[in-house]
């Protein structure tokens, strides 16, 4: 039995937010993302999306992702991703949208906050 979606975000202040996703993302599922990824959006200017627990992802969570990434670029924000498994992460590669999204990668155990950081640091920097 597949793992249940399962989507939110968290606002970590400083103009971050953190969106995590776990269980398939696809047709039925992509909408539940699309409306977090733009709640996340009207308040942060980083939105890191954790793609980490993501067991299955088709071309409609792609869409959705690289839409959002877009929005972003446009309004002078960032959508960053942290790298799924292979499967999911191979969905970008087979889309040919690889180019069209910022990822970072994380160890599974290391701390969300400690890539926020790290990320804000880097974009006060830029």
């Amino acid at each position: 039995m597949p793992k249940a979606f399962v989507c939110s975000w968290t606002d970590h202040g400083s103009d971050v937010a953190w969106v995590h996703v776990a269980g398939e993302l696809d047709v039925a599922t992509a909408p539940a993302l699309e409306q977090t990824l733009r709640r996340a959006e009207l308040r942060a200017r980083l939105v890191a999306l954790d793609l980490r627990e993501l067991t299955f992802m088709d071309s409609c969570g792609v869409h959705v992702i690289v839409y959002a990434s877009i929005r972003a670029w446009r309004a002078g924000r960032r959508l960053v991703l942290v790298r799924g498994s292979a499967p999911v992460d191979r969905v970008f590669t087979l889309t040919k949208t690889s180019e069209l999204v910022e990822v970072v990668d994380l160890e599974p155990c290391e701390p969300a906050v400690q890539v926020l950081l790290r990320l804000a640091r880097e974009e006060q920097a830029a």
